[in-house]
């Protein structure tokens, strides 16, 4: 049962082709060899059993596209996910602002350390729901890896996103993360880049990265800055690239 999930899992464009061809040969065949009205019944039963396959197979893509973009520790979208979602976002920005944050922890292996993976992953997850509640509905939040986080905010500019995760940076830092850390305040570091705002460098520097993974390093760049001081947001700057 398992190697047959397996399969039909690899391989559902192959299973859907084969099956369509199978029912154009059966069509074929039964003009010649069948009478019409088993010819109509043989048609109906091989039409429902394409509409029920295909809706089969349409639930386990759906499913391989779900888990392909999904961290499994936190539930929020990965890596994947977040080019997936970025490079939708620059292909329709249209003259609007588009937002990023990337976010990492304090001081996170300390809680690892003192308290173990188990609270460590307990905390990633408190922190994805909070995170996910008070970001706005166009706003895409990832799990980047590890500790660290990265916030999609189409049509905002610069001072918008500020707001926007110094009100997030607030909750975090006053929540209580519970008993499995000893109520330990958690806080983050957090680096915002405006892709209006950073357009000459795109266009200055599309030789060396391409677009989408140089805003990323650009709002690295402002991250590492944050992470100077901890529990702080840093927008981007062009002096960050000096």
């Amino acid at each position: 049962m398992a190697k047959t999930s397996v399969f039909l899992q690899k391989f559902p464009h192959t299973i859907l082709a084969v099956l369509g061809g199978c029912f154009g040969i059966f069509i074929c065949l039964s003009d010649l060899f069948l009478p019409t009205s088993l010819r109509l019944n043989l048609f109906v039963f091989l039409t429902v059993i394409l509409i029920i396959t295909g809706l089969f197979l349409g639930l386990i893509l759906k499913k391989l596209f779900f888990n392909a973009y999904r961290d499994t520790l936190t539930g929020l979208g990965n890596r994947g996910m977040f080019y997936h979602s970025l490079k939708n976002e620059v292909n329709r920005i249209k003259g609007k602002d588009l937002c990023l944050a990337m976010l990492d922890l304090d001081n996170f292996k300390q809680i690892n350390d003192t308290y173990g993976h188990i609270a460590g992953d307990i905390v990633l997850k408190k922190l994805a729901k909070l995170l996910e509640q008070n970001i706005r509905k166009s706003d895409t939040v990832v799990r980047w890896g590890g500790e660290e986080f990265a916030i999609i905010m189409p049509a905002t500019n610069l001072p918008g996103a500020y707001a926007l995760l110094e009100r997030i940076r607030t909750i975090i830092e006053t929540h209580n993360f519970g008993s499995e850390i000893n109520s330990r305040q958690i806080t983050f570091s957090s680096g915002v880049v405006s892709y209006l705002n950073v357009s000459n460098v795109l266009q200055r520097k599309t030789n060396e990265l391409n677009p989408l993974d140089l805003f990323v390093n650009l709002a690295d760049k402002a991250l590492y800055k944050a992470k100077d001081s901890k529990n702080t947001v840093v927008t981007w700057n062009e002096e960050l690239c000096a």
